[in-house]
């Protein structure tokens, strides 16, 4: 199954110059828990989720109108094409341990949003056909691993 069938075309970001108070206020409005970060030219160049801005907000112990979103977003951007398969991006989401994948064209220009919920959703409308359980289950079991026992067990 092609990314494109089960993206979201429907997305929000967010420009890198902006504040997270910016960022929180879109992602509240749009009830999304990350955002695409874009430059100048409109590429994408990072993500930021609510968790970041949350920790941020309380690490430096300052307003979210004071910080800029390019201070906490993150600086590898992981992202997949429209026409690239969807183990592709299970398999992205597993090494990473990413929720969300954005969906870039060619000129690396936002066209959708790949999440947890999408893959989800297309396994029911596929009924299995395409989209496997075992390896939505295996998705999720790699993403919500805590990194602390990934260390601990690349360590050992």
């Amino acid at each position: 199954m092609k990314i494109k069938s089960c993206m979201n075309p429907d997305i929000r970001s967010i420009n890198a110059a902006e504040t997270l108070q910016q960022a929180a206020r879109i992602m509240w409005e749009a009830d999304c828990g990350a955002l695409p970060v874009l430059d100048d030219h409109n590429q994408a160049i990072g993500m930021i989720t609510d968790r970041d801005i949350a920790m941020a907000g309380f690490i430096q112990g300052l307003p979210l109108s004071d910080i800029p979103v390019n201070s906490v977003m993150s600086k590898t951007l992981v992202s997949i094409g429209p026409e690239q398969d969807l183990s592709e991006a299970e398999h992205l989401m597993q090494a990473n341990q990413l929720r969300r994948l954005p969906v870039l064209n060619g000129k690396k220009q936002l066209v959708g949003i790949l999440s947890l919920n999408d893959i989800a959703t297309a396994y029911k409308r596929d009924s299995g056909k395409q989209v496997k359980a075992n390896e939505v289950a295996d998705t999720l079991a790699s993403i919500c691993i805590h990194r602390t026992l990934v260390k601990n067990s690349a360590v050992a």
